[in-house]
């Protein structure tokens, strides 16, 4: 069992290595993704679902945002269960 916890910070990294290139910092994740998930392993990832809140007031929080977003949705798309937590209380989305 393998607790991916947190994708955003690790997504932030990546995102600030690249200098805030939304293309490379996609590109670098959903590779470095791919990898992971080839591993022989049951995968509990915890992210954060950033766009639910206030809207960015800068260039760099947009982009990182919608970065967010993105591999947000690459990894629940082939995920066999996908939860959102809202006050502490599990709602199933798949």
């Amino acid at each position: 069992i393998v607790v991916l916890d947190c994708i955003t910070l690790w997504l932030t990294n990546i995102f600030f290595d690249l200098e805030g290139d939304v293309e490379k910092s996609l590109a670098k994740a959903k590779e470095e993704w791919n990898l992971f998930k080839q591993k022989n392993a049951e995968v509990y990832v915890i992210t954060n679902e950033i766009g639910l809140g206030g809207h960015p007031t800068n260039s760099v929080q947009i982009r990182f945002t919608d970065v967010q977003g993105w591999m947000n949705q690459y990894i629940a798309k082939e995920a066999e269960t996908v939860t959102l937590m809202v006050s502490g209380i599990p709602v199933k989305i798949k």
